[in-house]
């Protein structure tokens, strides 16, 4: 057993509260629609809508739109990618489509070719200090 790296160390984190996880020898084409968490570690083409969290493994390859609460990429995706929450793309992650999201973070080393929408979610709004 070796040392975990960075995007290792926070999929494994996930790991254990995985509802459904798509293993890293499988192909999977069609539509997956969850009420909880994903991990997609092989192929898959198609779409992919959770309302929990959708974690894209290094060396896994999504062709279609992703949506999550949070998503979380260490592979690639050719694809739209939307959040309802945060939106991260490690440095292994490659993504070529849009992303929206509550909050979006994109490491140094990665790879994205696309637009970026930032939405506010309503109760992030500012609220208008009281005299």
């Amino acid at each position: 057993m070796g040392f975990f790296n960075m995007d290792e160390r926070k999929e494994s984190a996930h790991a254990g509260i995985m509802d459904s996880i798509i293993g890293e020898k499988a192909k999977f084409k069609g539509e997956v629609l969850t009420s909880g968490s994903i991990s997609i570690n092989g192929e898959f083409e198609g779409r992919v809508n959770s309302e929990g969290e959708v974690i894209i493994a290094r060396g896994s390859k999504i062709h279609g739109d992703v949506r999550g609460a949070s998503v979380i990429v260490s592979g690639s995706v050719d694809g739209n990618i939307t959040a309802t929450q945060n939106l991260e793309i490690l440095k292994t992650g490659r993504v070529h489509g849009d992303l929206t999201g509550g909050k979006i973070v994109i490491e140094e080393g990665s790879s994205y070719q696309g637009k970026v929408n930032v939405e506010r979610r309503k109760d992030d709004e500012c609220q208008e200090p009281s005299l």
